[in-house]
């Protein structure tokens, strides 16, 4: 009797244990199909990468195609090269794709050479880059040079502030608000339209309009001057514009419309004073005091911040009057970190509020000089045709 019992209850726990852990396998991925369709109601459509858009891609698989150019442009600075060292020009164009030079291979194994290190040293992080080594030269020097210079004496160090005696992130905020006219003021602007000159690439100055309207429209516009070999009198090829309209944007230039993609949506909407001015903390994700420097001859606070599309960067707040003197952010790649420096000057009065007439942009492109934006008038809550913020139309060779 007692042997039929024990058969009945051992049956029992074989037939139940398979259930117990089918259900709560069930349970569990059910939990992970809810949270599965979660993430994906809540994710932001993802930006394709750089083997998507791009043929013949064998080491930078994964990168976003937002970050190639300035990936590309980056490695030249390094290495003091153009893009042709690399690559073959065919018809005064870039064939990307084409194998043909030996220096595009050794790009190849530098680029995983420095991937691998990055992660087996740094974590993921990526600390070493091309100009670690080389700083701007085709070959890095391998040994000093003589006679070695002799250190410049130390000075006596303040030491760097400790977080007890730097403001709190609302106090540099708050401080900085104030200084530009208050938020009150700045939140009642809805819109505006910029006049003045901006350099190009090559260095020429054209003249330059720019039109934003809150909460995330800009547009952009100039008309380089002479391309050489080509006449740009009536040529709208010559014509650049570009466009963000929420969560899309777009560059019109000689080659054609590209789609803003990525981090290139958020550089781009910072660059407009309505956003990057007046609306700067609604920006970023957070913010942390991290910090004091020197910019020229002004002390600065450095802030800390993260992006909304999570990109870091540091503001650098002037400590007397509180406006905003600098912003860098750095671009995050498999080669390295890229740095872009925006400087803001020659703040002025508008309608009780203080803007910079001044916008200078360093990027780390060998071939291209800082482009400097000076501005002659800015006007506030006026009209706007909303057709500014449209893809933009390729443009055409002239009728001759």
């Amino acid at each position: 009797m007692m042997r039929n019992i024990l058969r009945v209850i051992a049956l029992s726990l074989l037939v139940s244990i398979p259930f117990v852990i089918l259900t709560s396998l069930s349970n569990a991925q059910v939990a992970r199909d809810q949270n599965s369709d979660t993430t994906t109601m809540q994710a932001a459509p993802t930006e394709k990468t750089v083997e998507q858009v791009f043929r013949n891609i064998k080491v930078l698989n994964g990168m976003p195609q937002s970050k190639i150019y300035p990936a590309m442009r980056f490695m030249a600075a390094s290495l003091g090269f153009q893009c042709g060292s690399c690559h073959v020009i065919k018809n005064g164009f870039i064939d990307s794709p084409a194998d043909d030079k030996p220096e595009k291979q050794t790009a190849r194994r530098m680029i995983k050479m420095v991937a691998e290190i990055n992660e087996t040293l740094g974590e993921g992080d990526p600390m070493v880059s091309c100009y670690t080594c080389h700083r701007g030269q085709r070959s890095p020097l391998g040994v000093p040079t003589l006679p070695l210079v002799l250190p410049a004496p130390r000075q006596p160090s303040e030491g760097t502030p400790s977080p007890s005696t730097l403001p709190s992130v609302d106090e540099v905020l708050n401080k900085y608000l104030a200084a530009i006219g208050g938020k009150t003021a700045a939140d009642l602007i809805k819109n505006c339209v910029v006049k003045g000159t901006t350099t190009t690439y090559a260095g020429q100055v054209v003249a330059y309009e720019s039109e934003q309207s809150a909460p995330d429209k800009g547009h952009e516009s100039f008309a380089i001057q002479h391309v050489t070999g080509r006449n740009c009198a009536g040529d709208s090829r010559c014509e650049y514009e570009r466009v963000v309209n929420g969560q899309q944007g777009w560059l019109k230039s000689g080659q054609g419309v590209q789609d803003l993609t990525g981090e290139q949506l958020g550089d781009q909407k910072l660059s407009f004073p309505l956003f990057g001015i007046l609306r700067l903390r609604d920006q970023y994700s957070n913010f942390r005091v991290s910090g004091r420097d020197k910019i020229d001859d002004r002390d600065a606070y450095v802030v800390s911040a993260v992006r909304s599309d999570n990109k870091p960067e540091r503001l650098y707040f002037d400590v007397e009057n509180g406006l905003l003197i600098r912003r860098i952010g750095y671009t995050r790649t498999l080669i390295g970190t890229i740095p872009q420096q925006t400087e803001f000057e020659d703040y002025r009065e508008v309608e009780g509020l203080r803007l910079p007439f001044t916008i200078k942009m360093a990027f780390t492109d060998p071939g291209s000089l800082a482009i400097i934006r000076k501005f002659t008038e800015i006007k506030l809550n006026v009209p706007i045709d909303e057709s500014k913020f449209n893809k933009p139309l390729p443009g055409t060779a002239p009728t001759r």
